[in-house]
C-alpha cells in the first residue's frame, strides 16, 4: 500500500511540474537533454535547459546547481555539499533523497575523457557496496557530459551521476538513493528524470 501512495505521489508532483512547464506555450522552446532511459536526446541551439515552475527552489553548491519542486526539503552540510529530500507523505514518510556535491578535480581537462577517467574512479568505488551496478550511456545536461550508474542494495534504489565542472577544477556528483519499499525502479526515476534536466554549471 505504501509503495502506490509513493508512486501516487511520484506521479503527482511530475503531472504537476509538466503542467507549469507547458503553460502559455503549445510549443516549448526548449527540452530536457535526457529521458528516464538514459539516452541523450537532442539539445536546441542556444538552449540553456528546460523551463522550470517559478516556485521551484535552487539548490546549489557553489560550482553548480540543481532546482526542485518547492515541496522537497534542501538541507546544506557547506559550500560543495547538500541534501535534496523528496516530500514526506501522509504518515511522515519520505521515498528518498540525493547528496549534490562539489569538489577539486583531481584530473586533467574537462571533456567527455575526464568524465571517463572520474566514472573509473567512481565505479571501484561503487563495486563492494553496490549491487547490479552497470553504467548507462553517457548523458549530456544542458552541454556537461555526465557519467550515469545505476543499481541498487538491500533496501534502496540508486543513481550516481558525475561530471567535469568546465575549466576542469571541479567535478560534480549527484547520488540518489529511494526507498525500495516506499517507491519503485520507474517511480524512482521519474523523479530523477524530473530534477537531472534542471542542472546547471555556475
Amino acid at each position: 500500500m505504501r509503495t502506490s501512495r509513493a508512486i501516487a505521489i511520484a506521479a503527482l508532483t511530475l503531472v504537476t511540474a509538466t503542467g507549469f512547464a507547458g503553460c502559455g506555450n503549445d510549443t516549448p522552446t526548449t527540452e530536457p537533454t535526457t529521458d528516464v532511459s538514459g539516452s541523450a536526446t537532442a539539445e536546441p541551439s542556444g538552449s540553456s535547459g528546460p523551463e522550470v515552475p517559478a516556485d521551484w527552489q535552487v539548490a546549489s553548491v557553489e560550482v553548480a546547481q540543481l532546482q526542485v519542486p518547492a515541496n522537497w526539503n534542501i538541507r546544506s552540510s557547506g559550500d560543495l555539499s547538500l541534501s535534496m529530500r523528496a516530500p514526506e507523505d501522509a504518515i511522515g514518510i519520505s521515498p528518498g533523497a540525493a547528496i549534490f556535491q562539489g569538489g577539486v578535480h583531481a584530473g586533467e581537462g574537462d571533456g567527455e575523457a575526464a568524465v571517463d577517467a572520474l566514472a573509473a574512479l567512481e565505479e571501484k568505488a561503487l563495486a563492494d557496496d553496490v549491487q547490479n551496478l552497470k553504467r548507462l550511456p553517457n548523458e549530456t545536461i544542458n552541454g556537461s557530459t555526465f557519467y550515469h550508474f545505476q543499481g541498487d542494495t538491500g533496501h534502496e534504489w540508486e543513481d550516481h551521476y558525475g561530471t567535469v565542472v568546465p575549466g576542469g577544477d571541479h567535478s560534480v556528483t549527484v547520488t540518489w538513493r529511494f526507498t525500495k519499499s516506499d517507491i519503485d525502479r520507474k517511480g524512482a526515476e521519474a523523479l530523477i528524470a524530473e530534477i537531472m534536466p534542471t542542472y546547471k554549471a555556475l
